[in-house]
């Protein structure tokens, strides 16, 4: 068996989804497919079935799986022990993180971290929905959310606030709001029904019901993605909830109604426990950090 198919058997046998798998490796779905069918040939057996909500492993699929796990954890252990060697951090760091703090706050920060390392070779994977890490990929996450195995390490950098926006255009046409109760005559945009994002939609589109014990207010416009949202309020379409840091990453928006807060929101640095010792994470947690001291304290609640 070809270490190259049993690597990406690991990752599905893990995720119990080929859609997940793909996107975990980056790789078409078609494609990974296309390995694990020349993979089962190599085993002569069926490795799993195909359910409406993923794949089920059959009990070869099992003991490949078991196998595939602890050669991959050996060659893991092996590498990581190199790397925790070198004094000085070197080689392929991906990190995960949400379109929206990654593209706006994450990527621009970058440069003085690789002028600082250039051994490093950063890797940023940004998506819409919180990110998910297959254990058999044991880079870096930031995180909105708490991570529910017990096999990573989750280290708190800042909590922020969502508070109320809109652009300096928008408030000269439509007027600045003095209440929750005027904001029933303006244009509010909210989160769609097919959002990904960290809290519970009802929570994040608080300003549909602030003030409303029933009957919430109709909004002008959905966006089902915390970055679009920001850039219709940008380009002045309406009001919206925006998480604090937004303020300082975009153009000509003006905070209003400073008395009503949003919902809390923790962002964490998230790494597999085997990354403990690894030069790499230790130096992108320590460049996170201080930037949070330095950038973040603005709205940060607690440090």
């Amino acid at each position: 068996m070809k270490w190259d198919r049993l690597r990406l058997f690991n990752v599905v046998a893990q995720a119990k989804s080929l859609t997940d798998s793909a996107a975990l490796l980056n790789i078409s779905q078609s494609a990974l497919s296309r390995q694990m069918q020349s993979l089962e040939h190599e085993v002569g057996n069926r490795l799993f079935v195909r359910r409406s909500r993923g794949i089920e492993l059959t009990s070869a699929g099992i003991q490949v799986a078991e196998a595939a796990r602890k050669l991959s954890q050996s060659i893991e252990d092996v590498n990581q022990k190199l790397i925790s060697d070198k004094t000085i951090p070197s080689g392929k760091l991906r990190v995960y993180a949400t379109n929206a703090f990654g593209s706006l706050w994450l990527a621009p920060r970058m440069g003085s971290f690789l002028d600082k390392y250039p051994d490093i070779s950063l890797a940023l994977s940004l998506r819409d929905a919180e990110p998910k890490v297959s254990p058999s990929q044991p880079h870096a996450e930031i995180r909105m959310t708490p991570i529910k195995t017990q096999d990573y390490i989750q280290i708190k950098l800042a909590t922020f606030q969502y508070k109320i926006f809109a652009s300096t255009h928008y408030l000269k046409t439509y007027g600045v709001p003095a209440s929750e109760k005027e904001l029933d005559s303006h244009k509010i945009i909210s989160y769609g029904e097919d959002a990904q994002p960290p809290l519970d939609k009802r929570r994040l589109n608080w300003l549909l019901w602030q003030g409303k014990e029933i009957n919430p207010r109709n909004p002008y416009l959905e966006i089902s993605s915390i970055y679009g949202l920001a850039k219709c309020v940008e380009a002045g379409l309406g009001i919206a909830s925006l998480p604090g840091w937004m303020n300082e990453e975009t153009n000509n928006l003006f905070e209003i109604l400073k008395d009503l807060n949003g919902p809390k929101l923790d962002i964490s640095f998230c790494y597999h426990e085997q990354m403990r010792d690894d030069s790499r994470i230790i130096a992108l947690k320590d460049y996170l950090q201080h930037l949070i001291r330095e950038d973040l304290s603005k709205f940060s609640n607690t440090l």
